[in-house]
This record gives C-alpha cells, structure tokens and sequence, in this order.
C-alpha cells in the first residue's frame, strides 16, 4: 500500500507565484516599450501641433492636441490596470 501523509500548509505558500503566476521579477523583466513608445510619440505628435501653431490661437489645434493627450492618458491607464487591477 502507498500511502501518502497529508500535506500541512505551508508559511507564506500562499504568497508565492503558482504555476500560472508570473513572479515579480518576471513581470519586472517584461518589456514596457511598446507602452513607452506609444505615449512618447503621441506627446511627440501634440508638441508638432503645438510648433506649426505657434502664436497663433487655432482652436482645431488645441481640439487634436487634446484628443491626443486623452489618448495618451488612456494608454497609460490600461497599462495601470493590467499591473494593478484594483
């Protein structure tokens, strides 16, 4: 017969990564470029409008540059939210 003893749990067991749990450092080493990169040409893009606009007030220029802005902030707060989804 093959018996086997019941398994106590383990201090802390629960804080580490399971099977399908990436650890912190995997997550760390995760590259955040793409997210880095799309946010930086965005701001790229509303500092060309902003340029070309100059002095002068043009009221589609700001409505663009504030679209891009709103789009950069929701790329950021997606990336937030697959970190830290609270």
């Amino acid at each position: 017969m093959n018996y086997q003893q019941p398994q106590h749990p383990v201090p802390g067991a629960h804080l580490r990564p399971g099977p399908q749990s990436p650890s912190p450092a995997d997550l760390a080493a995760e590259p955040q470029i793409p997210v880095a990169e799309t946010v930086e040409s965005l701001l790229g893009e509303v500092d060309r409008i902003r340029e070309q606009a100059g002095d002068t007030f043009d009221l589609a220029a700001l409505a663009r540059q504030s679209e891009l802005l709103e789009k950069a902030h929701d790329v950021l707060t997606a990336a937030l939210a697959e970190v830290d989804p609270r």
